[in-house]
């Protein structure tokens, strides 16, 4: 069924905007895929988790907070914004915390967004990028990645001449994982309108090697627009099921208004303990993203040995091209156990993306993935029109 015929059919109480959103693409739970296919996995690399899992002192700080649980959790997650405050020479002010950086994607496009409105951003993308404006009645242009995987400045500053309410990208980027470098960031920055809200989405941001890592609050800070930057303690500090992420902007007024269009207890009490454990133990962080690292390099490594095009990755994850349809490769790998992420975003449905996991679930990807077949090839390539 088409978007347009399933919008028709759709229940008449459902918003147009919101019945012709698709599905999102979310990783398969564990529980989920046994029942489904009646056996373990043996590599779960689907969901862009933490294969070491958090900090031992999350776990007990939860253990600890857990018989408090019958009490409302501080709506205003003062401890939490007080130790990133802290830690990023900002005021707690300019601090917001939410149940995930997804909650908080939300949250700012119902702030600031009005039918209508444009929003910027990347192809491909995290798909909230897209369908979170979507579901607001805005318009979303989606600027497409070159073959050389490098941000692309000039294709954006044309989309941006053409007004938009929102700049939404990540660094570094996902799916396909390349970082922004200071300069490229700079010259983006200045291309964007003056009353242009820049959404910077760092989710990934742990796992970039130090030599290519951007501190992009001071760039934000001085390039004279509105912005807040997004980060998360579901993917290095492993709390992906607890749901916390943090933003930061400059400008309080904008903190204090996406607060109330997010819910007021949207982190719950062991959440918020654990995330404040899991940010104070830099020795665990530096044990997660070292091991990332070295598997994203082997790894890459390996699938280009096998004849795979792979984007160029700062992240937890690699992106390659599989050469077909990339559900059917996924299909045929969960079937021996492995889990990754077949991109159902056009024209990348060709392109799946991997988690970096332990070296022996890394292993276990590589063993099962068949070299690439060029029979499959698409001779019309894989790029945003």
């Amino acid at each position: 069924m088409t978007i347009e015929a399933s919008i028709a059919a759709a229940d008449p109480l459902v918003r147009p905007e919101i019945a012709g959103l698709p599905d999102y693409n979310a990783g398969l739970a564990l529980d989920r895929f046994r029942a489904i296919y009646g056996l373990d996995a043996r590599a779960k690399l689907d969901s862009n988790e933490n294969p070491l899992g958090p900090s031992p002192d999350a776990i007990a700080a939860i253990r600890t907070a857990a018989a408090s649980v019958a009490r409302y959790p501080d709506a205003a997650n003062t401890a939490l914004r007080a130790a990133i405050a802290a830690a990023t020479g900002v005021e707690a002010e300019q601090v917001i915390i939410g149940n995930g950086s997804e909650d908080l994607i939300g949250a700012v496009f119902r702030t600031v967004l009005r039918p209508g409105d444009r929003v910027v951003t990347l192809c491909p993308s995290f798909g909230l990028h897209e369908f979170g404006a979507l579901a607001c009645g805005a318009t979303v242009e989606k600027v497409p990645f070159g073959a050389d995987w490098r941000f692309p400045l000039a294709a954006l500053r044309t989309a941006l001449a053409r007004s938009a309410r929102v700049l939404i990208l990540s660094s570094p980027s996902n799916p396909a994982g390349p970082a922004i470098a200071a300069d490229e960031l700079r010259d983006l920055l200045a291309a964007t309108p003056g009353d242009t809200l820049v959404i910077f989405d760092e989710a990934y941001l742990e796992y970039v090697a130090p030599e290519a890592r951007v501190d992009a609050l001071p760039l934000l800070a001085g390039a004279g627009r509105p912005w807040i930057t997004l980060r998360t303690f579901s993917k290095a500090y492993g709390l992906a099921g607890l749901r916390v992420g943090y933003g930061i902007s400059a400008d309080p007024d904008l903190i204090r208004a996406v607060m109330k269009s997010r819910n007021p207890f949207g982190v719950n009490a062991l959440a918020g303990t654990a995330a404040l454990a899991a940010f104070a133990d830099t020795a665990h962080l530096a044990k997660v993203t070292a091991l990332a690292r070295t598997e994203r390099a082997r790894v890459a490594a390996s699938l280009a040995a096998k004849g795979y095009p792979v984007a160029p990755s700062q992240a937890n994850f690699l992106f390659f091209d599989t050469g077909r349809a990339a559900v059917e490769l996924a299909e045929d790998l969960r079937r021996r156990g492995v889990l990754i992420k077949a991109w159902q975003e056009e024209p990348f449905r060709n392109w799946a993306r991997i988690t970096m996991g332990t070296a022996v679930e890394n292993d276990v990807f590589i063993d099962a993935l068949p070299e690439l077949d060029l029979s499959y090839a698409d001779p019309r390539g894989s790029r945003c029109t």
